[in-house]
């Protein structure tokens, strides 16, 4: 899994002045929609998660949990079938479908290119995107799937302004769009360039550097943020303030938090209540509100009460508090994470079990004493009259091992028989034991397994390329719930597998009926 320790790449109460907001994302009960800048409903609430149109098209989340991309009209103009999915960037996104790679899709839902070699993506930044492979390397890919930057860095920023962060050795420098490093790691921690500045950590403090790695205003601040209309937010101690490009502090530090200059205006909070402030440093309107975002144009979404609202730059309402949430967080650049694993070693080491009318040397023909016969599995317990377990663990690959394996029945597989004894002519009972029936036929095997290393989360991805062994080793077909495949005969083995992204179990049924009531079972608990 990529896991990408950086500076954070969604932006609350941040602005966007490139971002589309005649329609709003809105929370209304547990039903995302939006409004018109009016407060009228454009597009019912219907999805589970709601993003800003970018290009035409929004980001959403359909009730089944798929990502999919809408139009104005609220209709779907790329089908709602990726289990994750960035915003569109240049004309184009990327998307990953259960168990598969990123791929990118222009804005009709056309395929541009594949990236089979990524574990997760950037939406497009300049024309490049930062991808990380499996080791853990960060490269750049372009709009037609070349990479034209190897994957060689420890960790990187998308582009910006011609350059992009990149870490080498615990350290942070720039390169260019042909990957040469122009401005030397040397860096704790940065961000991107913004208007020709970048903001630097130098381990101690903060300061700026220009494009050439001079340093512009030297470091001196607790935080800072990008210079936004003149202003750079930073951090002094507890209290954040505003410095010019020259590195003076205009707006001396005195806010709990300060968010970037929008429309000329800058969130702030003091105390709980967020306001905003002018160019001067002056309240333009007074904290009074529980949250608030940045301006985006001559808007900006506040909330009082438990309500969120849309005010103007005058701090008029123009859309009263009545949602149950305004979205106000925006993807500067959006991520997706594959879901592929490639499952192949696994495949062929676990179907070395498996003959064409048996599996791990079970059959139909299996009863209580093949388990017990069987040298796999040395510890076998009863946990009821109709089940016993194994927890000896099996490795299977690496990454996959067998956690647990059960055993169900279909009939009893003990019995109690008390025990006697007479004494002075009378019959005493004095105990019962446990009496095994080893002719007890063997209805259900379950593996359970644990997923480490590169599988671990990619339970999906393991278990389809299960399902494909399946179906091409037996020659069934199994049929596709959320979360589960089956593939239920009476005439020969029945199999079943339950996944997510965490967890992973297989299922081999010598009694149909015994196998659906074990699903059923797994569905309640």
């Amino acid at each position: 899994m990529v896991v990408c320790s950086l500076i954070a790449l969604c932006v609350s109460c941040s602005s966007n002045s490139s971002l589309d907001v005649s329609l709003i994302p809105v929370l209304s009960g547990e039903k995302w929609g939006y409004i018109d800048k009016k407060g009228e409903y454009a597009i019912n609430p219907q999805f589970e998660d709601a993003g800003f149109f970018r290009g035409g098209l929004a980001r959403v989340i359909a009730p089944d949990g798929k990502y999919g991309y809408i139009n104005k009209d609220g209709k779907y103009e790329i089908a709602a079938q990726y289990k994750r999915a960035t915003h569109f960037s240049q004309g184009l996104a990327f998307v990953v479908s259960d168990a598969s790679y990123p791929t990118c899709i222009n804005t009709s839902g056309e395929t541009v290119f594949s990236l089979k070699q990524a574990l997760g993506v950037y939406s497009f930044s300049e024309g490049l995107a930062l991808f990380a492979t499996a080791d853990k390397k960060f490269g750049f890919v372009d709009t037609e799937g070349r990479v034209v930057i190897n994957p060689q860095f420890e960790e990187a920023l998308p582009f910006s302004e011609g350059l992009a962060a990149i870490e080498q050795k615990g350290k942070w420098g720039f390169i260019d769009k042909t990957g040469k490093i122009v401005i030397n790691p040397q860096f704790n921690r940065v961000s991107w360039f913004v208007n020709g500045k970048a903001a630097v950590y130098n381990g101690k403090q903060w300061g700026f550097i220009d494009n050439k790695g001079s340093y512009v205003i030297n470091p001196q601040f607790d935080r800072a943020g990008d210079f936004n209309e003149g202003f750079a937010v930073i951090l002094q101690g507890k209290l954040y303030g505003y410095i010019t490009k020259e590195g003076k502090i205009e707006i001396n530090p005195q806010f709990d938090s300060a968010e970037d200059f929008s429309n000329s205006l800058a969130c702030i909070r003091q105390g709980d209540r967020y306001g905003y402030i002018n160019t001067e440093g002056k309240i333009e309107i007074n904290p009074q509100f529980d949250q608030a975002s940045s301006f985006f144009g001559n808007i900006a979404f506040v909330e009082s009460a438990d309500k969120w609202g849309v005010i103007d730059s005058k701090g008029k309402y123009v859309v009263n508090p009545q949602f149950d949430r305004i979205k106000i967080e925006v993807e500067q650049f959006s991520f997706v994470e594959t879901d592929y694993y490639d499952a192949s070693a696994f495949i062929e080491a676990f179907f070395k079990r498996a003959e064409d009318d048996s599996f791990d040397g079970f059959s139909i023909k299996s009863t209580l004493q093949s388990v017990a016969d069987n040298p796999r599995y040395e510890d076998v317990n009863a946990s009821s009259e109709r089940t016993a377990y194994s927890y000896d663990d099996q490795e299977i690959t690496s990454d996959i091992s067998i956690s647990s394996t059960y055993f169900r029945f279909a009939n009893p597989i003990y019995e109690y028989q008390t025990t006697y004894e007479n004494f002075w002519g009378y019959r005493y009972e004095t105990g019962s034991k446990k009496v095994y029936k080893f002719s007890s036929p063997l209805a259900v095997v379950e593996y359970h397994f644990n997923l480490s290393g590169d599988a671990r989360n990619r339970g999906g991805a393991v278990a389809h390329a299960l399902k494909a062994k399946i179906e091409s080793r037996y020659k069934v077909t199994m049929a596709a719930e959320d979360g589960k495949f089956t593939a239920l005969r009476s005439d020969a083995m029945s199999f079943a597998i339950t996944y997510s992204d965490y967890s992973l179990s297989f299922f081999v049924g010598f009694n149909k009926e015994a196998l659906q009531d074990v699903l059923t079972e797994q569905n309640d608990y």
